[in-house]
């Protein structure tokens, strides 16, 4: 009877149709960007922007939906002629230490005449010493500014890079791949910060003690100081060389080996939730699958971001070494024909020495390019193993 009485309840009772109605892609992309938070990157980049007069933009969820929808559109043309424009605009600003280091090669010139006339006196002697010891300063002076700017850009480049790795890491847990996050968090800072710590305080300190060596080394014809500072350039160049061997080394082995981890995991778990889990686990796996696929698209989104403002940081301060270096090198040709040997080689090895300061700064910007792709490949290879 009871059974009847149940029946005829139900059959009276109005029922309602009721679907679940799947989230699309972008929805779950609009909902993990209103979860992202960039405060700590946009307040680095605007401290960089008011230090540097730059005008680097601000890591925007409007930025990161455009970069993921639509890529980044550059236009060459324009960008050349900027950079152009500001390497001979920073020539001009330069020719000053030309006109400076041109006047007293002349003066020199005409002391060594007077030498060479009044038999080496002490007078003349000692006044073309004191005239090469101030053209020495003022290049090493211009050399020590470089030094500066590139410090700033190292140490501008590593605060960004520490601002971005715990967004672009958190993004690449999203993806799944957590044994990669794991791997890189802690690893990935301290291998950056001692790349900071390497070039500001080893590489760059050892490049101005061989700068002033070889001034040193010139300015007398009893001591020589070559072999010194040869050997302080050498060791200056295998701590740089030897530190970028490591980092790559470093960053490739965890990127290989967590994507592996990851894809197997992802694999077996998503195999695991559709066949064990009755009647929702294929619907499960499949939203899981999505969620993953919105977050490696905003993980690549800010990763071509970083690799943009890494760029950004660097390109003006090497832009203006560059610059320098051909000023003194333009310098130093200019010179020689004077009849001053000395100061002519004393130009020349101040713009090599130079040129390895800014080899210094393109290979910290190059490690770094290199991080931010390898954080974005290793994603995209746990979800291609997977």
């Amino acid at each position: 009877m009871k059974i009847c009485v149940l029946i005829i309840i139900l059959l009276l009772v109005n029922t309602i149709t009721v679907m679940a109605v799947p989230l699309s892609s972008s929805e779950i992309e609009q909902q993990l960007l209103e979860t992202i938070s960039t405060d700590h990157v946009n307040q680095f980049i605007s401290k960089v922007n008011q230090e540097l007069n730059g005008d680097i933009p601000l890591l925007t969820s409007e930025t990161i939906h455009t970069i993921a929808t639509n890529g980044i559109h550059v236009s060459w043309q324009s960008m050349w002629q900027a950079l152009v424009h500001n390497f001979f605009r920073e020539v001009t600003l330069n020719t000053h230490l030309m006109g400076k280091l041109l006047f007293l090669a002349v003066l020199c010139a005409m002391l060594k005449n007077l030498q060479n006339s009044f038999e080496q006196s002490s007078i003349s002697i000692l006044s073309y010493s004191v005239c090469f010891i101030f053209m020495s300063s003022i290049a090493l002076t211009a050399f020590y500014n470089a030094l500066k700017l590139a410090s700033q850009t190292v140490e501008y480049m590593v605060g960004f890079m520490e601002s971005l790795l715990p967004l672009l890491i958190s993004l690449l847990a999203g993806v799944g791949a957590l044994t990669s996050a794991s791997l890189f968090t802690p690893l990935m800072l301290f291998v950056i910060s001692s790349m900071s710590v390497i070039v500001k305080d080893i590489v760059l300190p050892l490049l101005f003690l061989t700068a002033a060596l070889e001034c040193l080394n010139y300015l007398s014809d009893t001591y020589r100081l070559s072999n010194l500072s040869g050997v302080l350039k050498q060791l200056s160049m295998i701590v740089l060389g030897f530190s970028m061997v490591i980092f790559i080394g470093i960053i490739t082995i965890q990127g290989a080996a967590g994507s592996i981890a990851d894809g197997l995991a992802l694999r077996t778990a998503k195999f695991a939730t559709a066949t064990f889990i009755p009647v929702v686990g294929k619907m499960f796996a499949d939203t899981v699958e999505l969620v993953m696929g919105a977050s490696l698209l905003l993980k690549n989104a800010v990763g071509i971001f970083g690799v943009i403002v890494v760029f950004m940081i660097c390109v003006f301060p090497i832009i203006k070494l560059l610059s320098l270096i051909l000023v003194i090198k333009i310098s130093g040709a200019l010179v020689q024909p004077l009849g001053d040997e000395k100061m002519a080689k004393c130009l020349d090895a101040m713009g090599n020495n130079l040129l390895l300061v800014f080899g210094a700064v393109l290979t910290v910007a190059l490690m770094f390019f290199l991080a931010i792709t390898m954080i974005i490949a290793a994603g995209s290879a746990a979800m291609m193993l997977r």
